[in-house]
């Protein structure tokens, strides 16, 4: 019977160090914030809505080929924090592993996907910060919802022999 007790206390040990290493990392991750500064589709001709109105710049177009740039930022007590590797990934796919600059900044540029069957669901962009934990992997992060419209078509499928095929000496269309 005393060495189930002791057994008992020896866990609640453990357990209670566990925990109390996950709040100091809590409280750490806490110290640093995670924002984005911008998202903005890259688009040289202007992208309207079904209803014939300009899209706003941070709404994306589900077509598999459009570009989003977004860039994000790291602080810690408003000071940028350098060196740290931010894990990137969507709801759908991930998407990179990026090391802060010396402005804690860190650029993404995402490709859209492509949406099937006429309508696009938003997507939700996941950054996490993978150092800045102490002792348990607590990440600070953040997220952002993008949302998406599916392109108009015409009548196909919209694709062409060049989506299938491709100068394999020269690269996509025949360029490096």
């Amino acid at each position: 019977m005393k060495s189930i007790f002791k057994k008992l206390i020896a866990l609640a040990a453990v357990v209670l160090v566990l925990g109390a290493l996950a709040l100091i990392d809590l409280a750490v991750s806490k110290s640093y914030k995670l924002e984005f500064l911008s998202v903005t589709r890259l688009s040289e001709e202007e992208v309207l809505d079904g209803k014939g109105d300009p899209l706003p710049e941070d709404w994306g177009v589900a077509d598999g080929s459009t570009r989003m740039l977004i860039t994000v930022r790291l602080t810690r007590g408003g000071k940028p924090v350098e060196g740290h590797t931010l894990y990137v990934k969507t709801n759908r796919n991930v998407l990179e592993r990026s090391v802060t600059d010396g402005e804690g900044i860190v650029v993404i540029n995402y490709r859209c996907y492509r949406a099937s069957g006429g309508s696009a669901d938003p997507i939700t962009l996941s950054v996490r910060d993978e150092n800045n934990s102490v002792f348990i992997f607590v990440p600070a992060t953040a997220e952002r919802v993008i949302n998406m419209v599916a392109p108009v078509r015409d009548s196909g499928s919209g694709m062409t022999t060049d989506d299938i095929f491709y100068d394999v000496e020269g690269g996509e269309n025949g360029t490096n």
